[in-house]
């Protein structure tokens, strides 16, 4: 421990003796020991949209789940309300932000992450199947045609 000491102690030679097996390390006046990355810029974070549809209480793959990444939440609010704006009115819809493991063994949900679950029931649906992925279907491709990644 004495070695840790002389190197972390200012001393007035630019040069320090490490007590466990005499080599000699040059230590120069700087604030730090190694140079800091550069960074160009800061990038934004991805937002995510997770979209589910079950058919009849079912997720029997009819309608496998998509996910997509947006760039900005503005972009990803717009998208919610997107869908909740197309299929609220006929469908059950179910949102949810998506929690993630953090440091410490716990989740927290970091707000960059949504998920809804539109509920289709044959029964009481006043579209088909078909016209219904259909609508779903537009939506997507409107939010690809603006740069927006599907995962």
């Amino acid at each position: 421990m004495r070695g840790y000491f002389g190197i972390m102690s200012s001393s007035s030679s630019s040069e320090c003796d490490l007590q466990c097996n005499g080599e000699k390390v040059d230590i120069k006046k700087q604030s730090h020991l190694w140079q800091p990355k550069e960074t160009k810029g800061k990038e934004e974070p991805l937002w995510h949209l997770r979209i589910s549809v079950l058919k009849d209480q079912e997720g029997r793959g009819d309608a496998p789940s998509r996910r997509f990444a947006f760039k900005s939440m503005h972009h990803l609010t717009h998208a919610a309300n997107q869908l909740e704006s197309a299929f609220a009115t006929s469908f059950d819809m179910r949102k949810c932000g998506c929690d993630t493991p953090d440091a410490m063994g716990g989740r927290v949900n970091d707000g960059r992450c949504e998920n809804i679950t539109i509920e289709y029931d044959s029964e009481t649906a006043k579209e088909g199947w078909t016209e219904f992925l259909g609508r779903l279907k537009t939506l997507e491709d409107e939010w690809e045609h603006e740069g927006i990644s599907h995962l």
